[in-house]
């Protein structure tokens, strides 16, 4: 275990590490990390009060998911789903139901989609429809917040990384295309598992498979526990779990969150403390 344990009060109020307090929460075993800290004064006035304590394991290798995590691209799929709805009479695309798919493998929750909104189409017809939309929001996609300063600090003390996704090649390409420094082939990322075109991905997260791989295939073949999954969707963190990984979640902010396995929730990546991993901290 790290001797810098993260420990909280369980009713809502600190977070500490080491020497320094944060605001937090707990969620059953998650800690949820704000932005602001608390006064040395303050830190040692709430240590007396301390009663749930969250161990966070020391690991080597990082896996991130993609979509919502490291690139805004649920958004743009949002934009271009309401773009679809809008061709039958439906101007609006629900925000349960947003949620609800976030995270679904493409084709379970295009299957979601239909039946909730009740339009008449296939998946097939829907997904044809879709694509023009889906390419022209894509192309618009933003790097998440923290995204590259995170993933540039993990290169320069050569901690390995891999992206576990449910999109598909094809797909990724086009999210990716304005972004090219931080997803080169080979720059950063060890590999990319894409859970749709991947014949040894046998089922969609929230299973723990995609992931399982994705650490099978680091050429040091780290055991679960050695690996962090950073994850923005439930369905995501509950397969890193299963997985038997430690999982940071960044939910999106347009949604409540009601995740309760989360190793760490935070607002953002760029809140992410390494060394409380037994990663090399930021300088």
């Amino acid at each position: 275990m790290l001797n810098n344990t993260t420990s909280c009060d369980c009713t809502t109020k600190c977070c500490q590490k080491s020497n320094d307090v944060a605001d937090c929460s707990i969620l059953n075993n998650s800690a949820r990390i704000d932005n602001h800290s608390e006064s040395s004064s303050s830190s040692s006035k709430l240590a007396s009060n301390l009663n749930v304590v969250i161990e966070l394991k020391p690991v080597t290798h990082v896996i991130f998911d993609l979509d919502g995590l490291l690139i805004d691209s649920e958004v743009c799929f949002a934009r271009g789903i309401e773009r679809l709805l809008k061709n039958f009479g439906i101007n609006e695309y629900p925000k349960a139901l947003q949620q609800k798919v976030l995270g679904m493998e493409v084709a379970r929750g295009i299957e979601e989609i239909i039946r909730v909104t009740g339009i008449p189409i296939s998946v097939e017809q829907f997904m044809i429809m879709e694509r023009e939309y889906y390419t022209e929001e894509m192309l618009k996609a933003e790097l998440m917040p923290g995204a590259k300063r995170l993933v540039d600090h993990f290169s320069k003390h050569n901690v390995p990384m891999a992206i576990a996704t449910g999109s598909t090649t094809e797909s990724y390409l086009i999210k990716t295309k304005r972004h090219q420094d931080l997803f080169e082939k080979g720059k950063y990322f060890n590999h990319i598992v894409f859970t749709r075109d991947d014949p040894e991905v046998k089922r969609p997260k929230p299973a723990p498979d995609v992931y399982q791989i994705t650490a099978s295939r680091f050429p040091t073949k780290p055991a679960p526990q050695e690996c962090l999954v950073f994850e923005d969707s439930s369905i995501g963190v509950d397969g890193a779990i299963a997985a038997g990984m430690q999982c940071v979640m960044v939910p999106d902010s347009r949604f409540e969150c009601n995740q309760k396995n989360a190793t760490m929730i935070l607002k953002s990546l760029e809140q992410f403390r390494p060394e409380l991993f037994g990663l090399p901290p930021f300088e």
